[in-house]
């Protein structure tokens, strides 16, 4: 008996079997989609050619009426149409619609009454310069209580000073007041150089504490901790023993004794807030400069001679410590008729400090508005203070301070943008006629060449730290 062993290869070919298996399943499979398709009716539709889209383009009457304005319009006689006609599926070649090849329209009519506008005649040409802040946005107490402002009128001026200039200043620094002031304390204000600024209003007094207790008490409870750009503002009696201030958790008291005076122990930030609150702004190194000394490049905002009698210093050496109220020395008053540039407190500027700062500034040349250095860890002041010796009270003398220090001997005044700056036209003008009251002028004397500028002093001297000890030179 015979086998054919596994897995042996087969004697004949299979493959008239496989197709007959594929061609029965196929068979079926087609059938049964013919039958559905004519069962769903659309079995003509594979057939028959394609026919040309039908484009149905709606156009619409749009009846636009007139409304009569007799002051600027005449009456339309006849009602307009507008026809619009939409094309779905439309091309744009060379600037023009191809239109398909039939089209089945549909139109509506809409009724649209026009108003007409009045174009006005008058359109400025030029948008006035704004000022530092509308007055529309100050709050009421604040432009109530904020100072009057002297106007500084626009023009060049030198900034800085000379090596006699600093040797004479020294001198009288020693021999005059017994200080010990050092010629090295002028470094940061070499060389003498033009700058330029445009005509500003400034603040005749620094703030005081009426004023500054009022600007928080519009800012609400606990403004003087974080509210001043993310910095504390000032200190009250909650975080120093020496500060005047007194914060009950809703509101802020100062005693009769100080309303008067500068507020001090505030913050560059607080400063600069306040500005800004009332509708104004601290104002630039410069700006401080041109208003202190004027155009004749006088040592002090009164003239070239030191009078101990004209503003507060240390000096003399019996002298209580301390400010003044502000605008108590109105003969110390400077040529446009702001009080107290020299001595009460020091004041803070805009500007960063940098002690390399008028070097850079005069390579550039007559620098037109200067704004200080772009950055920097601390920022300028200006005018001594009741702390110092008559020397660091000159208007060309700088110091600086971290901006978020707290210093008894530290204060402000803002600044402000005229409305018009055409009526401050003239550098001799004279505040006298802008109805500021400003005493007469000493007699002229013999000026020395130029101001005394001199660096801040060194952290010993010129300084009362927040217990309010004098360390200062001299």
């Amino acid at each position: 008996m015979s086998y054919r062993p596994i897995g042996g290869r087969r004697q004949r070919s299979a493959a008239w079997q496989w197709a007959l298996i594929g061609f029965i399943p196929g068979m079926f499979c087609g059938l049964s989609v013919v039958v559905g398709i004519m069962l769903e009716g659309t079995l003509p539709t594979y057939f028959l050619p394609t026919p040309e889209p039908e484009v149905v383009t709606t156009v619409v009457h749009i009846v636009m009426t007139a409304t009569e304005d007799p002051s600027r319009l005449s009456p339309t006689p006849q009602s307009q149409f507008i026809v619009v006609t939409a094309t779905p599926g439309s091309a744009s070649t060379g600037g023009q619609s191809q239109q398909p090849p039939a089209q089945a329209a549909t139109s509506e009519v809409v009724s649209v009454q026009v108003q007409p506008t009045t174009i006005p005649t008058d359109i400025p040409t030029s948008v006035p310069a704004p000022t530092s802040a509308p007055t529309s946005a100050i709050p009421e107490l604040l432009r109530v209580v904020r100072s009057l402002t002297v106007t500084i009128p626009g023009g060049a001026f030198v900034m800085g000073t000379t090596p006699g200039e600093v040797t004479e200043a020294v001198r009288q620094c020693v021999t005059r007041d017994a200080g010990s002031c050092q010629a090295s304390y002028a470094q940061d204000s070499f060389p003498a150089h033009q700058v330029t600024v445009d005509a500003f209003l400034l603040e005749s007094t620094e703030v005081t504490f009426d004023q500054y207790v009022a600007f928080l008490n519009v800012r609400g409870p606990d403004a003087h901790i974080n509210r001043c750009a993310g910095f504390p503002c000032i200190q009250t009696q909650n975080e120093s023993p020496d500060a005047p201030i007194v914060f009950d958790g809703s509101t802020y008291t100062i005693g009769r004794g100080l309303s008067q005076h500068p507020v001090y122990g505030v913050t560059w930030y607080g400063a600069r807030e306040y500005c800004e609150a009332v509708g104004r702004r601290l104002p630039t190194e410069a700006e401080w400069e041109r208003a202190a000394r004027a155009d004749d490049g006088r040592i002090y905002p009164w003239g070239n001679a030191w009078d101990n009698a004209l503003a507060k210093t240390n000096r003399p050496l019996d002298a209580p410590p301390g400010s003044l109220q502000v605008g108590s020395l109105p003969l110390g008053a400077s040529f446009y008729g702001a009080y107290d540039m020299a001595g009460n407190v020091a004041e803070w500027v805009s500007d960063y400090y940098s002690e390399r700062h008028y070097e850079e500034q005069a390579r550039r040349g007559n620098v037109v508005n200067p704004t200080g250095p772009i950055n920097g860890q601390q920022k300028a002041l200006r005018g001594g203070s009741w702390n110092s010796v008559p020397f660091f009270s000159r208007t060309v003398h700088r110091q600086a301070e971290r901006p978020d220090a707290f210093q008894r001997w530290i204060g402000f005044r803002c600044a402000e943008d005229p409305a018009d700056a055409a009526i401050i036209g003239s550098a001799d003008l004279n505040p006298a006629t802008l109805g500021v009251d400003v005493p007469p002028a000493p007699p002229a004397e013999t000026p020395i060449p130029n101001a005394q500028p001199t660096l801040r002093p060194p952290p010993e001297a010129n300084r009362a730290d927040e217990t309010g000890s004098s360390t200062s030179a001299g």
